[in-house]
């Protein structure tokens, strides 16, 4: 069984389009003149997230004006309707993957690439570590997204009532969240009482650490149970807001922070001073 989608749940997923977009165009046009490597990423992934929403978006939306209005009695009675909705999810589940790659890379920059602090030596020794297994689950999903047995073209076959490849497709998923949370976590309360990272970055990663957690857990509840109980489709939308909550920090704290403008060199200590403003001290020779 499949969750049929209807005019609140529709309408729900255009508005959440247009605040998300809205917010990207925003930031794109108040974004300080020097762009660092990690804010680039860091747009980069919000930019693949909406992009890859899009294509998930817009097949839905066809594919309840085929049932509502054309009387079809199943979203898998249209082929065309099924096949753009098939690529779709397909395209989302690549761009979803590469926002929590950008997400990493973007950390990776600020606080293992810029970043000088000492309390950071312990993950920093293990990167390479962190580097393997994100790159290999980004491959290793990527891979698993365009095999066939998905069955985006049709519905999922499901194993014991909840078992399903697609199942199988996420794994790689949640472990490239949680070892994103991770750091996010690790890294922000290792610096917290540090000067050589801004507060703010901290904040923007403990808050949204939050709401990643609380997206991960509503994705779940329909990827387990949805062939048994349609209904918990609806735990989507939280899901969703739990995205643009993280969207709010990331914006509020980072993407258009005033203090945070600035673009060191890798070879630059950074140092915060009491008003929290950066300054950048050039290390000396060796």
């Amino acid at each position: 069984m499949v969750m049929i989608d209807s005019i609140p749940s529709i309408a729900f997923l255009w508005c959440y389009m247009a605040i998300i977009w809205g917010n990207l165009i925003h930031i794109w046009k108040k974004k300080p003149q020097m762009i660092s490597k990690s804010w680039s990423l860091l747009f980069g992934a919000f930019f693949l997230l909406a992009f890859g929403d899009v294509f998930h978006l817009l097949p839905r939306t066809y594919l309840w004006y085929l049932y509502t209005f054309e009387n079809q009695t199943t979203i898998y009675a249209s082929s065309t309707g099924i096949f753009i909705y098939g690529i779709g999810l397909i395209l989302t589940g690549i761009t979803m993957t590469f926002f929590y790659l950008f997400f990493y890379l973007s950390w990776k920059n600020q606080y293992i690439i810029q970043s000088n602090s000492p309390k950071l030596q312990g993950i920093k020794s293990k990167i390479k570590i962190f580097d393997g297994i994100i790159y290999g689950s980004v491959i290793i999903r990527t891979i698993l997204i365009l095999l066939p047995w998905n069955n985006y073209g049709s519905a999922p076959v499901y194993y014991l009532g909840i078992l399903s490849f697609r199942l199988i497709t996420n794994i790689p998923l949640y472990i490239i969240g949680f070892v994103v949370l991770y750091l996010f976590l690790k890294s922000s309360s290792a610096t917290k009482d540090s000067n050589h990272i801004h507060p703010d970055i901290n904040i923007a990663l403990k808050q949204s650490s939050i709401w990643i957690i609380v997206s991960f857990i509503m994705y779940t509840f329909p990827l387990l149970g949805i062939n048994l109980i349609p209904l918990l489709g609806i735990m989507m939308i939280p899901k969703t807001i739990a995205y643009l909550i993280v969207l709010y920090y990331m914006k509020k704290y980072i993407l258009l922070n005033p203090s945070l403008t600035q673009m060191p060199k890798k070879s630059d200590t950074i140092i915060i001073d009491k008003k929290n403003e950066i300054n950048y001290v050039k290390d000396p020779v060796t």
